[in-house]
């Protein structure tokens, strides 16, 4: 048992079945539509925004319609007339209602239901169906209220035959009603928000009998759901949780909110939420992409499944409560004093809800200010004497030893540790620079990142000074959950490349090749001989008539046809003019030179615009330089890979996929996670998709030497692969690699190696396509079942060593797994996994595969499966023995077997309907 705002929680051992079904609530800004898709009744405020998008309009939202009375700012409020006004609820502020006017039924269903259903809503959750109580006070004047009510909704559902109802309450219209009605909710179970007091209250014993009788005769006469929606703290999640369950206990959908229906609640079915908020300052760089938030501090988030949303300090936080809408708060500041009174009430007022903090850098509330003991700082003096550390952390001193010379940064103690990560003494003052919390965590300068020479600072040099997968993993207090993977399919490490287009016209200095364009080598000696999925792309400023080189575009347009017409390369553009600097270009688009030097390919009277950089580009790849049947898929970003959001919102609005960006470079000779970078950055509401490593332009020293320097990206790919899988394999190279005979031999042993490895090929635009699918897929726990949605596009879970793998006969949408080093993998099938308990040690299951899942099926003995790849089938199954593969019913031999894994090999990239029978 347990006590919730005096309200008595008794999670008895009656008889009682728990509802199948779920349902969610949000009424705030910035709808967190892919998490609400997990839910079969998710109920929206539409003026929230603009209609469902477009991607999800195949699930059912319901769309909060207020029947009974109206408010002001409602768009329609206006068109009412004063005849249809029956009085005032006082407790709103809002107008009641005559519905039993026809000409108001007429409005209602012109000027409110057909534009939510012209905005994707295929679902109407009802409000204040009751509020003629209010004013009428007949029976037979409530009755014909009633009757008018029943009219509109069945006129509702006359107009648009799929349309599908949640009422709030309004038990006595179901006899009158012929709609579709899937279920009834009624707000206050056990525990009500009561406005006039500002507090919870505990709901009386009569009224909940009375409103469970309701509930239990709805589902019994007329076959719809019951949804109680009760109110609790945000701040008080685990008693939410038990109020829930105890909900349940009725075979009552539980929804447990805030009073303004503003945050993530929680049902039994919960959201585990992966946004966080990441808040930076005091970068002094050209662009805020270059914040040590953004370099150093997306990877760890990243890495752990978390999705971040990014903000400047000085910019509006998000308002409504983010409990449960974020994982948690990172403020990395890079100055220190830098937060305004204004945020830091804002963040007071988000650790009082609960939701976690991390500062990382600096303080992010003054911490002798009035909001610092809030957050349990105490000022100290300054050390008279040598610090020492007498408590350390196993996860600190991660990428180097802490310094002989302890400073302590920030002269500061903290009373609400929970786990000290760093303590200092020097005499009788005590200092606590790295420390878990109450409410979070924080890390102080210089206690994140160190350069290896303290007085210089440049890329390799700066190390971790703890691990930042702990540090961010114990600060936000992220629970064990699946975390969704960009790395890897059915359990092997993705492989691809891409090519931008620079230097196509470059004349090349390998033997046989003197003369000739770079590109020629490129096509001949490369993308000819190594098969490998490919995005190429081009340089319009370079290869086209109206470029730079007019009198060798005929023979460059010449090969890029050729290199276009392989199976195994896919169209991208580099845009038209290779911008440099993207920021700078845009802002001055006539001009050729700004403070950061050239700022784009000289081409004559060229005004820049991402329009044409990017969509003009593209278009013109598509019309002259393609075959039948291919369109260009890509925009490769150029110059210093930071595109503008403007760009980014062409591409997007042109069906082009982008990618380029970040500095992962990591080799022995500088083994620093400092040097492994996010797999994207987002932008307002766009999004660019970051390079998993970078080209030969980095490992040759800018292209100043030595030219063999490609050769180690080996390393790159070596350690980003163990202890842990960061990234996937990606050659990625500029067309001038083939120009020069040292460059061109790196490139072919670094292809060399990629055939050696056991890896999984697709194209770059697969791999763009899954980092957007890892921002938009939603888990949520119920009980010990897991359920997971995304587009399709992403295939990985990677589980922690916590959760165990499912068992697969009471499963959907999960292929098979596989335990290897570096992670525990599962193979999802499809858009959309559900399972739960523990690992069945007798079901088949796809063990790995070098190629996509088309689809998949579990049967009574067997599976049926179908896969589709880029180059010859590889792939296992585990738990076969006594099993049959067959396809085209012919029966297939395992080419190898290792302990009860079964390995195939076909030279087809593809097999439809595979059959696996098993006589156990």
């Amino acid at each position: 048992m347990m006590l919730l705002g005096g309200l008595l929680l008794v999670l008895s051992g009656r008889g009682w079945t728990a509802p199948d079904a779920a349902a969610a609530f949000y009424y705030g800004e910035s709808i967190p539509w892919s998490e609400l898709t997990l839910y079969d009744y998710p109920v929206v405020e539409p003026g929230q925004a603009d209609g469902v998008p477009s991607r999800l309009r195949d699930q059912t939202f319901y769309a909060y319609v207020s029947l009974g009375e109206v408010l002001a700012s409602r768009p329609y409020f206006s068109l009412i007339q004063p005849e249809w006004k029956l009085g005032v609820n006082a407790n709103w502020g809002s107008i009641l209602l005559d519905q039993s006017s026809p000409e108001l039924r007429e409005l209602f269903l012109e000027q409110v239901f057909a534009p939510l259903w012209k905005q994707g809503y295929r679902g109407f959750f009802l409000d204040t169906l009751d509020s003629y109580q209010l004013a009428v006070t007949d029976e037979a004047g409530r009755q014909v209220q009633r009757e008018g009510l029943a009219a509109l909704i069945n006129a509702v559902g006359t107009r648009f035959p799929e349309a599908r109802f949640i009422f709030n309450r309004g038990f006595e219209l179901m006899p009158m009603i012929s709609a579709q009605v899937d279920a009834i909710a009624a707000e206050s179970l056990y525990q009500s928000w009561q406005p006039d007091k500002q507090a919870y209250q505990a709901v009386p014993e009569a009224d909940r009998v009375w409103l469970l009788e309701a509930f239990r005769k709805s589902r019994e006469d007329y076959g719809v759901e019951s949804i109680a929606i009760d109110y609790a703290a945000p701040s008080q999640r685990d008693e939410a949780r038990a109020l829930a369950a105890n909900i349940a206990t009725h075979g009552v959908i539980p929804w447990i909110t805030n009073p303004a229906i503003d945050s993530i609640g929680v049902g039994v079915r919960e959201i585990l939420p992966r946004r966080v908020l990441v808040v930076h300052g005091g970068n002094e760089e050209r662009v805020w992409e270059l914040a040590d938030a953004v370099r150093y501090g997306l990877m760890p988030l990243q890495f752990q499944g978390l999705v971040p949303e990014i903000k400047e300090i000085d910019e509006p936080m998000p308002t409504g409560q983010l409990r449960g809408r974020y994982a948690g708060i990172v403020i990395w500041l890079e100055k220190d004093g830098i937060a305004s009174p204004d945020f830091e009430d804002w963040l007071v007022t988000q650790r009082t809800a609960g939701v976690p903090i991390v500062m990382v850098g600096y303080p992010a509330v003054d911490p002798l200010g009035p909001n610092g003991g809030i957050f349990g700082f105490q000022g100290r003096n300054n050390p008279r004497e040598l610090p020492k550390a007498i408590s350390q952390h196993e996860a600190m001193g991660f990428e180097a030893p802490l310094p002989a010379y302890m400073p302590v940064g920030e002269p500061l103690y903290n009373t609400q540790v929970t786990t000290p990560w760093l303590e200092l003494v020097s005499g009788a003052q005590h200092y606590m620079p790295v420390a878990m919390t109450e409410w979070g965590g924080y890390a102080f300068n210089p206690y994140v990142i160190r350069s290896t020479l303290p007085a210089v600072q440049g890329q390799g040099l700066e190390r971790w000074m703890l691990n930042p997968l702990t540090f961010m993993r114990d600060a936000l207090k992220l629970p064990d959950m699946p975390i969704p993977d960009v790395t890897t399919e059915n359990g092997k490490r993705l492989f691809f490349a891409h090519v931008d287009g620079d230097g196509f016209p470059s004349l090349a200095e390998v033997k046989g090749y003197q003369g000739q364009p770079d590109a020629l080598v490129m096509l001949e000696e490369v993308l000819k001989k190594y098969r490998v999925p490919t995005t190429v792309s081009i340089i319009e400023g370079e290869t086209s008539p109206q470029g730079l080189y007019p009198k060798m575009s005929a023979q460059l347009e010449h090969i890029a046809r050729q290199i276009f017409a392989l199976e195994h390369v896919e169209a991208a553009t580099h845009t038209y003019s290779h911008p440099f600097f993207w920021y700078d270009s845009q802002e001055n688009p006539t001009s050729l030179y700004g403070e950061e030097g050239q700022l784009r390919l000289p081409i004559p009277q060229y005004a820049m615009s991402p329009e044409r950089e990017v969509a003009g580009s593209a278009a013109y790849i598509d019309n002259r330089l393609l075959p039948p049947g291919k369109k260009t898929r890509m925009v490769l970003w150029s110059g210093d890979t930071i595109p503008t959001p403007e760009a980014l919102k062409v591409a997007r609005e042109n069906g082009l996929l982008n990618m380029n960006g970040s500095d992962t470079v990591i080799t022995r000779s500088a083994p620093t996670w400092t040097l492994i970078k996010g797999i994207g950055v987002p932008k307002g509401d766009e999004y660019q998709v970051y390079a998993p490593n970078q080209n030969e332009n980095i490992y040759t020293h800018e292209w100043t030497g030595p030219f063999y320097g490609f050769n180690r990206v080996i390393e790159t790919f070596e350690l980003t692969e163990t202890p842990h899988r960061f990234k996937p394999v990606d050659i990625y190279y500029h067309t001038y690699i083939a120009s020069k005979n040292a460059s061109l031999a790196s490139l072919i042993n670094v292809y060399e190696w990629a055939q050696k490895q056991d890896l999984h090929p697709v194209f770059a635009s697969d791999y763009a396509r899954k980092v957007l699918d890892f921002n938009d897929m939603a888990i949520a726990r119920e009980g010990d079942r897991w359920i997971v949605k995304g587009s399709g596009e992403l295939r990985t879970l990677r589980l922690p060593s916590s959760l165990p793998f499912p068992d697969l006969n009471r499963s959907e949408g999960v292929a098979g797994y596989r335990e290897d080093k570096p992670g525990r993998y599962l193979h999802l099938a499809g858009d959309k996994a559900i399972w739960q308990g523990e690992e069945n040690p007798g079901a088949p299951y796809l063990q790995q595969a070098n190629a996509r899942l088309t689809s998949f099926q579990q049967l009574p003995d067997g599976l049926r499966f179908s896969l589709q790849g880029y180059e010859g089938l590889s792939f296992a199954l585990a738990n076969v023995s006594g099993c049959q593969l067959r396809h085209n019913g012919k029966i297939l031999s395992p080419s190898r077997r290792s302990g009860g894994v079964y390995h195939y090999r076909s030279a087809r990239h593809g097999l439809e309907e595979l059959r696996l029978q098993c006589s156990h």
